[in-house]
C-alpha cells in the first residue's frame, strides 16, 4: 500500500515526537552527577591505616539490634495495649529504657546512616531514601505519574532525574566512616547481619564498609519467604502500588539474600534465619581474644506482610486481617530478639556485651495496620510518630538496671558511645554529632546531652529544642509549632500566638543548615498524609 505525503508527515512527527519523549533528561545528568571527594577518601585511608597503642583490657563485645519500623506503642515496655513484647521488655528491665530518643530521619536509609555514622546524613547529603529506579525520559515519566495508579505516592511535578550509572552511586559515601571501620581499628571482629540499605554498588557494600562478615540483603525489603502457599505461613498482600512492587521484585536484584556478596538460597522465616545468624556468630567468637561488633538489622516489620501461622493464630481476636498479620509478625520479632539474650547469656557473653536496640523510624501508619498510639503521624513524616522512637541499652554492671531515662537523646549515640569506651579515635575533619551516653546514665554528667535535633528531607525540616518544635514545607508554604514539652503529640499548632519564638528557632536552624552538603540525589515522589482533616506531602 502505498503512503500518501500527509500520512508519511504525520508518521515522522509522530516518530519526532518519540524521540524526543524517550530522550533522557539530559540536565539532571549534569545537576546529580555523585561525586566522592578523592582528597577525604585518601585522608580516611590514612587515619584508618595508623597503628594504635594498645588497651589495658579488652573492650566490650558490641551488640547493636536495629529493627524496622516498629512504632514506640507497639512495644508492651512503653504503653502497648494491644501488643505485648515480653523479651523486648526483659531487655528494658535489665538496662535502660529510653523513653524519648529521635533517629535523624523518619525513614529507613538515611535514619540507618545516622547510626552507622554518628552523623546526621544530612551532613554529606543523604536526605532521602536511594532510589533503584527513575524514570528518566518524558514518556516513562509521564506513565507514572499519569497512567499508574500510584494511590499516596504523589510524583513530583519538576523531575530532575540521574543516569543509571548514578544511581548505583547512591548510598552512604565511601568518604563517610562507618562504625565498623572504627571498630575495626581496635581489632574487632565485625558483622553485618540483615538489611543493609546503605548502598549496593562495589565500594558500598558491607564486606567493603569495615565488615568481615555479611550476611542478608541490600535494599529496602525482601520477602520473608519465598514459600508463600505454604499452609505454615501467612501472607497479607496490600492493595498498594508499593505492596504490588514488592511482591514483584521478590527476592531479585537488591532483594536478593547473599552471603558474604554470594546470592544463597534461604529457606528460613527471614526473622527466625538473622536472628539465627547473629547467635551462631557470637558463638563462633565466643573464645577470641579480640570483641566483637555485631549489626544486627532485621527488617521486621517493615512490608510486605509475612508471618509464621503460629504467631498469626495468637490473634484470632483481632478482626482486621492486615493488623493481624502485622502484630504476628512483631511476636515472631519479640521472641527473636529473646532467643539472642537468652542465647547471650549461656554463652557467657552478657557480662561483656553492650547491647542497643532500636527501630529505625515510627510504625508506617500508612499501611493501615499501626497508628503509633496517641503520637502524630508516623513513618516519613517528622511528626513525633515519624522521628521519635524505642531505645534500650544493657551493658550489666556498667550501666543502671530497670532504668527509665527521660532526657531526650539520639540514634547516633549508639555511634559516640560505641567508639569511646572502645577508646577509639576519630578524626577532627568532621562534625561528629552523637555524644557518649554512659556518664549520663551513671550520674557523672548532669543535663541534657542533646540541646537540639534537626532535620531536612528535600522540602520539609523541622528542629526541635528542649520546649519548642517547629516542622515546614518550603515548597508547600506551610509552618507549624508546638510547645513539645507541654504538647508532647503536637496536637495545638501554635505559629500564629509565638511568632517571635519561631522567628529564633528558624535563625538557629538556618545556620545549621548552611552545613549540610547539598542532596546527592533527588527524590522521586512525596507520600500524602491526611492528619486532622489537613493534607501532608511528605518525601518518601
Amino acid at each position: 500500500m502505498r503512503l500518501r505525503k500527509k500520512h508519511i508527515a504525520s508518521l515522522l512527527l509522530l516518530a519526532g515526537i518519540m524521540g524526543a519523549c524517550t530522550f533522557p533528561f539530559t540536565t539532571a545528568t549534569y545537576k546529580w552527577n555523585i561525586k566522592w571527594n578523592k582528597q577525604k577518601l585518601e585522608e580516611k585511608q590514612k587515619f584508618l591505616s595508623q597503628q594504635l597503642q594498645p588497651v589495658a583490657e579488652k573492650p566490650p563485645n558490641i551488640l547493636v539490634i536495629v529493627v524496622d519500623d516498629l512504632g514506640k506503642f507497639e512495644v508492651s515496655a512503653y504503653g502497648s495495649e494491644t501488643m505485648k513484647t515480653p523479651h523486648i521488655d526483659q531487655l528494658a528491665k535489665e538496662g535502660v529504657l529510653f523513653s524519648d530518643c529521635y533517629v535523624s530521619s523518619p525513614v529507613c536509609a538515611p535514619s540507618r546512616a545516622g547510626i552507622m555514622s554518628g552523623r546526621y546524613p544530612t551532613r554529606y547529603g543523604f536526605e532521602t531514601q536511594p532510589m533503584e529506579f527513575y524514570p528518566n525520559n518524558l514518556a516513562l515519566y509521564a506513565m507514572g505519574k499519569y497512567l499508574v495508579n500510584t494511590g499516596d505516592f504523589v510524583m513530583d511535578s519538576k523531575p530532575k532525574f540521574p543516569p543509571e550509572w548514578q544511581i548505583q552511586k547512591q548510598g552512604l559515601p565511601p568518604t563517610e566512616l562507618t562504625m565498623a571501620e572504627v571498630m575495626k581499628m581496635r581489632d574487632y571482629n565485625t558483622a553485618c547481619i540483615g538489611k543493609w540499605h546503605l548502598g549496593y554498588a562495589k565500594e558500598l557494600i558491607p564486606n567493603n564498609r569495615g565488615f568481615d562478615y555479611q550476611y542478608g540483603f541490600y535494599g529496602a525489603f525482601t520477602l520473608y519467604s519465598e514459600k508463600h502457599n505454604s499452609p505454615n505461613m501467612v501472607n497479607y498482600i496490600q492493595n498498594s502500588f508499593a505492596s504490588k512492587h514488592q511482591w514483584k521484585v521478590g527476592r531479585k536484584e537488591t532483594s536478593a539474600i547473599r552471603r558474604n556478596n554470594k546470592k544463597i538460597k534461604e529457606d528460613r522465616y527471614l526473622t527466625y534465619a538473622i536472628a539465627e545468624e547473629g547467635i551462631e556468630y557470637m558463638a563462633r567468637h565466643k573464645g577470641d581474644k579480640d570483641p566483637f561488633f555485631l549489626y544486627l538489622a532485621f527488617n521486621a516489620p517493615h512490608v510486605p506482610f509475612q508471618a509464621p501461622r503460629v504467631y498469626y493464630e495468637m490473634h484470632r481476636d483481632e478482626p482486621e486481617e492486615n493488623k493481624r498479620v502485622y502484630h504476628a509478625m512483631i511476636n515472631a520479632l519479640d521472641d527473636a530478639v529473646g532467643n539472642i539474650m537468652e542465647k547471650m547469656k549461656a554463652l557467657e557473653l552478657e557480662d561483656n556485651t553492650l547491647v542497643y536496640f532500636i527501630s529505625d523510624n515510627g510504625g508506617a501508619s500508612y499501611t493501615g495496620a499501626t497508628d503509633n498510639g496517641p503520637y502524630k503521624g508516623g513513618k516519613l513524616t517528622m511528626f513525633e510518630g515519624g522521628v521519635n522512637v524505642p531505645f534500650i541499652m544493657k551493658w550489666k554492671g556498667h550501666i543502671p538496671e530497670g532504668m527509665v531515662y527521660k532526657n531526650p537523646v539520639s540514634s547516633m549515640d549508639i555511634f559516640m558511645t560505641s567508639s569511646t569506651i572502645a577508646e577509639c579515635p576519630l578524626p577532627e575533619d568532621r562534625k561528629f554529632d552523637g555524644v557518649n551516653l554512659i556518664p549520663f546514665l551513671t550520674g557523672e554528667k548532669q543535663g541534657m546531652p542533646h540541646d537540639v535535633f534537626y532535620w531536612k528531607a528535600d522540602h520539609i525540616q523541622a528542629m526541635r529544642t528542649k520546649d519548642w518544635k517547629f516542622l515546614m514545607s518550603t515548597r508547600d508554604h506551610w509552618i507549624e509549632l508546638y510547645n513539645i514539652k507541654e504538647d508532647k503529640y503536637e496536637q495545638y499548632d501554635l505559629y500564629e500566638q509565638k511568632s517571635d519564638t519561631l522567628k529564633q528557632l528558624l535563625r538557629e536552624y538556618d545556620e545549621w543548615k548552611n552545613q549540610l552538603h547539598p542532596p546527592l540525589w533527588p527524590r522521586l515522589m512525596d507520600h500524602k498524609f491526611v492528619i486532622n482533616g489537613k493534607v501532608y506531602l511528605f518525601p518518601a
